[in-house]
């Protein structure tokens, strides 16, 4: 498998999936975004922009000048939110709520972001301040998310418990999972 997701064809073809998807993504968050104050709408729209971060770190691949620290960036939250949207949607059907195909669109296209991240990750040649500024901007993130009210909106209010309860368990096992890989290598 390693030696097909580097091949070219392979890296650019990823490389469209996830621009046309990250195009989509922030069209999905126009409401979102327009109603968020200031420079908090740059942390609003978390699935978007971990595909626009992986189709830089793609285009920087296919360039052979690789930016590791995007590379782990785009990796770890396409991982993160990748897995947090099928979450929420598994949840939301399992609630009894109004599952349509839209739901059934975000749970696939976001486990293949997490399927693409957790392909990447294991051979970014990361350093140990690329891995305290990554784990220190996913806490970050779910601060401003869950304290200030920008997560992503949720499919029903009654969601919000497994939403913020998720979020958390996901960075802290992509953050054991990041460390474990840094040790393992050096």
């Amino acid at each position: 498998m390693r030696k097909i997701i580097y091949k070219p064809y392979f890296l650019w073809a990823l490389f469209f999936i996830n621009l046309i998807g990250s195009i989509y993504g922030f069209y999905w968050y126009h409401q979102q975004l327009s109603e968020t104050q200031g420079i908090l709408k740059i942390f609003v729209p978390d699935s978007p922009t971990a595909s626009l971060f992986f189709t830089l770190a793609l285009f920087m691949i296919i360039r052979k000048k690789p930016k590791p620290f995007l590379s782990l960036m785009a990796c770890g939250w396409l991982i993160k939110y990748g897995l947090w949207a099928v979450i929420i949607n598994t949840h939301f059907y399992l609630i009894g709520g109004d599952y349509t195909f839209t739901n059934f669109h975000l749970t696939l296209s976001h486990l293949g972001m997490a399927a693409e991240g957790f392909l990447f990750i294991n051979d970014i040649p990361f350093n140990i301040y690329h891995l305290i500024i990554f784990i220190c901007l996913m806490i970050i993130s779910d601060i401003l998310d869950y304290k200030l009210g920008i997560h992503p909106w949720l499919f029903a209010e009654s969601q919000w418990t497994i939403a913020a309860l998720s979020i958390v368990i996901l960075t802290t096992s992509i953050s054991i999972y990041s460390i474990w890989l840094y040790k393992k290598r050096y």
